[in-house]
């Protein structure tokens, strides 16, 4: 089995930038703390502070699945509602074996 890596793309309304980069902040420690969970960090873009990027990777599809159903993960998406201007963009990818 491969690892999965996600690049999950924000974009905040604006000024809502630094609510969106606190929420993203607080599932750093409760994500990373989850079986299975290699990696969970986040990029802001150079010029556009609306933007950030979330790179996360799990060692399987069976440890992302569970992250999914994780409280702290349904309340980050139901707060993600009204601070995005448009729904975030997810794209997974498997190791190169």
């Amino acid at each position: 089995m491969s690892t999965l890596t996600l690049n999950v793309r924000f974009t905040a309304e604006p000024g809502r930038e630094a609510d969106l980069k606190e929420l993203l902040e607080s599932m750093i420690e409760p994500t990373l703390a989850e079986e299975g969970c290699l990696g969970y960090e986040l990029y802001l873009h150079p010029t556009d502070p609306r933007r950030v990027v979330l790179l996360e990777e799990w060692v399987e599809a069976d440890a992302l699945a569970t992250h999914f159903q994780t409280p702290h993960l349904k309340a980050c998406a139901a707060a993600l509602e009204g601070i995005l201007v448009e729904p975030f963009e997810l794209r997974r990818f498997a190791e190169i074996a």
